[in-house]
């Protein structure tokens, strides 16, 4: 393959033919002027040429980022899971395609400094930390696939600055506000999913999506294997929890087990009232019709029942929190507590309540201080 050059006023200009676009069939060229000299203009050009000859060019995609992003897609659907798909596409087309200043930029075209003025444009906007860190994370996907389909040379995201990641604190009920909680709720048809969530730590979604087939009476112990999710155009399915490390037993007390021996019960009742009209779907926590329980209408509960309770107001995920902190407060080992949780590494466990553990920590120093002064008075003892 040869190129040209040609003297444009007082500069240079390449011309390659660099092959026939894949989609179009059109042949392509490519050209590059402004070189002042002569030697400048053929050295460029005889690395251009170079690149093509061992097959390492590849030709600027014309395509826009919005383009590209809605294909990318198709491919990236298949490759997560389905109750994460429509969470991922609102992300894609509300902040990628529909309020991206760069969506209709060339895909080739777009620098890391456009990403990380998209990315200040997205804090100044009120985002959260935690959902530019998402946007970014699937831009980055994105352009490592453009790259792999030799669509573009490198990945401009790669260099980008998104912004550290702010936690939500973290808020936790006293022993006092668990029983003032209980107390209110007691007549409430939720109370054993309350009960559930503050005596196993388990997420809601994993205690919507538990079947009676998952209790083991005799062995006390919970079999967590699914969860309830929301499909767009789907609704409300069961599906594979978090992670696999998610999938778990949960050992729970007696006491809970009689709760559940009550609930059980009580269904029984709904399902004998309702006859056919009852679906029985073998779920522990369901509506009186037996089918799935709108996981909004369990937060609605749950706001009301604080409010009258006068307890401190949190979200349900932080009943999971409290389970957790009980457990470490009491001394449990951060391993044993991140087993019951579910989490895929107990660094995780760590990371989330380490301010609970400083005591644990100094009583290690004590420990450690304590093991060398004995061992220091026996050595003084065997000399004298």
């Amino acid at each position: 393959m040869k190129g040209s050059i040609q003297k444009r006023g007082n500069t240079w200009t390449y011309i390659v033919d660099v092959g026939r676009d894949p989609q179009t069939g059109k042949r392509q060229q490519k050209t590059k002027g402004g070189f002042p000299r002569l030697k400048d203009a053929q050295l460029a050009l005889r690395k251009l040429l170079s690149e093509i000859d061992e097959n390492k060019y590849i030709a600027p995609s014309k395509e826009t980022l919005a383009e590209y992003l809605e294909h990318w897609f198709t491919h990236y659907e298949k490759r997560i899971k389905v109750t994460t798909v429509c969470t991922r596409k609102y992300l894609m087309d509300k902040h990628l395609i529909k309020e991206n200043p760069f969506s209709n930029k060339e895909l080739s075209k777009i620098t890391t400094r456009d990403i990380d003025a998209f990315y200040n444009l997205k804090l100044d906007e009120g985002y959260s930390t935690s959902t530019i860190r998402k946007i970014h994370q699937m831009l980055n996907q994105a352009f490592n696939q453009a790259v792999k389909w030799s669509k573009v040379t490198n990945n401009p995201v790669l260099a980008a600055d998104p912004p550290s990641v702010k936690k939500v604190e973290m808020k936790i009920w006293s022993f006092n506000e668990i029983d003032l909680f209980l107390e209110h709720c007691k007549e409430e048809r939720h109370h054993i999913t309350f009960l559930l969530a503050i005596y196993t730590g388990m997420r809601r979604g994993e205690i919507l999506g538990l079947k009676w087939s998952d209790i083991d009476f005799e062995k006390k112990t919970i079999r967590v294997q699914r969860s309830l999710s929301h499909v767009t155009n789907e609704g409300y399915i069961l599906s594979t929890p978090k992670t696999t490390k998610s999938i778990r037993y949960v050992p729970i007390p007696k006491m809970l087990l009689d709760e559940l021996h009550s609930h059980k019960n009580r269904q029984k009742e709904w399902n004998e009232r309702l006859g056919p009209d009852y679906s029985d779907q073998d779920l522990v926590i369901c509506t009186e019709m037996g089918s799935f329980q709108d996981p909004r209408n369990v937060l609605r509960v749950m706001k009301r029942i604080m409010k009258a309770a006068n307890v401190s107001p949190i979200r349900f995920h932080d009943i999971r929190h409290t389970h957790a902190s009980i457990l470490i407060s009491e001394g449990v080992d951060i391993v044993r507590v991140a087993a019951r949780l579910g989490h895929a590494n107990p660094k995780i466990t760590l990371e989330t309540y380490a301010h609970l553990i400083s005591d644990v920590d100094n009583e290690a120093a004590d420990i450690f201080h304590n093991a060398l002064k004995t061992a220091r008075e026996q050595k003084v003892s065997k000399g004298s």
